[in-house]
């Protein structure tokens, strides 16, 4: 018997497009220095593979904690 399943759901295909919001926190090293400071805050992206993308592009944003797909509160 053979199984069929989705290929996004397969770990070795990479994360399934959810665009969405996601919920993000990180160090921002351009403020409060040497140490910098723990931000959170929020990006609109296509995927959270996207987000991290987008944070690859901010040398500023290191350590990033966590990176949740959350519904904001101002919406």
């Amino acid at each position: 018997m053979i199984w069929v399943t989705s290929m996004t759901n397969n770990p070795f295909w990479g994360e399934e497009e959810d665009e969405g919001w996601y919920h993000i926190r990180a160090r921002d090293m351009s403020i409060f220095k040497p140490k910098g400071k723990v931000l959170q805050f929020w990006l609109y992206g296509k995927s959270k593979t996207h987000i991290k993308e987008i944070l690859k592009t901010k040398p500023e944003m290191r350590d990033i904690e966590w990176i949740k797909k959350e519904t904001p509160d101002f919406l």
